[in-house]
């Protein structure tokens, strides 16, 4: 039995990473703002806009870049959300 890569990856998403992301995917199409415009007026890959809209943290090389780019996002699109921390649980 071969085990492949993606089972051995740390899975970072959940059903509250994915609601969150939710949030931030209306916001972003209540303004008429593709995920490629995002990215470029903020600066962000746009890999990462679609994984925080999709819940998923797993393509975030650490912690640190999936909180700053989470807070990044938020506040382009007026946003108090918190970030779920997946990094840290137990």
């Amino acid at each position: 039995m071969q085990i492949s890569e993606r089972d051995t990856e740390t899975c970072l998403r959940s059903k509250n990473t994915c609601k969150i992301g939710k949030v931030f995917k209306e916001q972003r199409e209540s303004l008429f703002l593709s995920e490629s415009q995002v990215a470029s007026y903020i600066f962000v890959n746009v890999n990462y806009i679609k994984a925080i809209e999709q819940g998923d943290y797993s393509v975030f090389p650490a912690r640190v870049f999936a909180l700053g780019y989470f807070k990044k996002y938020a506040n382009f699109l007026n946003l108090k959300l918190n970030f779920f921390d997946m990094y840290n649980l137990q």
